[in-house]
């Protein structure tokens, strides 16, 4: 998840500073209401499996979820969030809304296939998959591609969110969207500056796969390590079987182009996402650790901390780290077993400080035509002050708990492979 760099981007001089705890009041003030229901005895019990797809049902009127392999890591999510306990009663709130709302859509999308049965046979033509570590430019390269919107087209926010004509036209539910994101943004008030979000920007894929719960997005706001480890573990392909047909839903009455997606989370998926989609194209992205890491870990804590007070930003540093090579050894692996050119590399650096003659560089090895119609549309987009960056604060490892050192000897077989020299501080 990398902010929008503006074009020729290169980073300021920043300050360096400890992280600070990231709620908000009205956060604070959330928290406290709802601890004080869960005191009561009957707002105080925890939900069921049954009892969210019960719910969901009543909200929808429908009962029919489709695949029901689906069940299997839902209840082991359940199961880790109660087993880890580190959410407070706002995270508790969020995580089961968050829940519903996913086995709802699950049950109006079960119901557009049975409406339109023809949406199971649309085609996903050659789908370019963008990945790497988080903070590698990855939402750069995915908000600029998606500018040509004559050869590719990019999932949208709210299209995620309310995936379903059932839950209203379009401008329904982008409206929908922007409210729920404008009360996630009180909530997590420091998140927008490290992370832009917003109902008709692109958004990466760990959305889709939360409505099979086996998403990484489940572990980066709830904290659980557990049942991330879990996930990781599993057979890959039948949450992208689940993807491509998301996909498919997304493409009613609208010409047919290319989907560009991104996630860090498919460096560990490759063979699984070409087994789907043969004719996949994939970019990677990528960045010195000791960039990304600090970064990241800044993002961990922010999300996390909203919705858990036993956060410490020494324990979110190692564990992203750890999450970064586990992912990297994945990818790397994928790739020795897979034919050459299976995967174009693109450089951090290259991409903030020239992102056009990427791209275009990009487009020839995608076997396409970089328009000048295009190219001013993505020239456009680098130039809006809206895509800028807020703000950029920097901190040091040693605040989330990384040894400099240490990452230079993990990350040998990374930086040595990408020949990525050492950042000047």
């Amino acid at each position: 998840m990398e902010p929008h760099p503006g074009p020729n981007f290169e980073p300021a001089p920043v300050g360096r500073c400890a992280p600070a705890r990231p709620q908000g009041l009205f956060s604070l003030i959330c928290n406290g209401f709802l601890t004080a229901l869960e005191h009561l005895k009957r707002a105080g019990r925890r939900p069921s499996v049954a009892s969210l797809l019960a719910m969901a049902e009543r909200q929808t009127g429908l009962n029919d979820f489709g695949d029901h392999r689906f069940l299997e890591p839902l209840a082991f999510l359940m199961k880790s969030a109660a087993r880890e306990n580190r959410l407070n009663a706002l995270g508790r709130f969020v995580f089961y809304e968050h829940i519903v709302q996913l086995l709802r859509n699950r049950l109006y999308l079960e119901l557009d296939s049975k409406v339109d049965p023809a949406i199971g046979r649309r085609r996903i033509p050659k789908p370019v998959f963008i990945t790497g570590l988080p903070r590698t430019g990855t939402t750069l390269l995915h908000s600029l591609l998606a500018q040509d919107d004559t050869l590719f087209v990019a999932p949208l926010t709210w299209q995620l969110i309310y995936p379903s004509p059932n839950q209203g036209d379009d401008r329904i539910r982008m409206e929908r969207a922007a409210r729920q994101l404008r009360w996630f943004e009180l909530l997590v008030p420091k998140f927008k500056p490290v992370h832009p979000v917003a109902a008709d920007l692109p958004q990466e894929c760990v959305a889709i796969m939360s409505h099979c719960f086996m998403s990484e997005e489940f572990d980066t706001m709830f904290d659980l390590p557990g049942y991330q480890s879990w996930v990781e573990e599993q057979d890959q392909r039948q949450m992208y079987a689940f993807h491509r047909r998301f996909l498919q839903h997304l493409t009613a009455g609208s010409p047919q182009r290319r989907f560009v997606l991104k996630a860090p989370a498919h460096l560990r998926s490759i063979e699984a996402i070409l087994a789907v989609y043969p004719d996949a194209q994939i970019i990677h992205t990528y960045r010195h650790p000791l960039r990304v890491l600090p970064s990241l870990a800044n993002l961990t804590y922010v999300l996390k901390s909203a919705f858990s007070y036993s956060v410490d930003p020494h324990e979110v540093g190692p564990s992203s780290s750890e999450y970064c090579l586990r992912h990297l050894r994945k990818f790397f692996a994928s790739l020795d077993r897979l034919p050459s050119g299976v995967c174009t590399d693109v450089a951090y650096n290259s991409l903030v400080r020239n992102p056009i003659l990427v791209v275009r560089d990009l487009y020839a090895k995608l076997g396409e035509r970089l328009t000048p119609a295009a190219e001013l549309k993505m020239t456009r987009f680098l130039s809006d002050p809206a895509h800028q960056k807020w703000g950029r604060t920097l901190y040091t490892p040693s605040s989330f708990g990384l040894n400099p050192a240490e990452i230079e000897d993990q990350f040998r077989f990374y930086t040595e492979r990408f020949d990525l020299a050492v950042p000047q501080s």
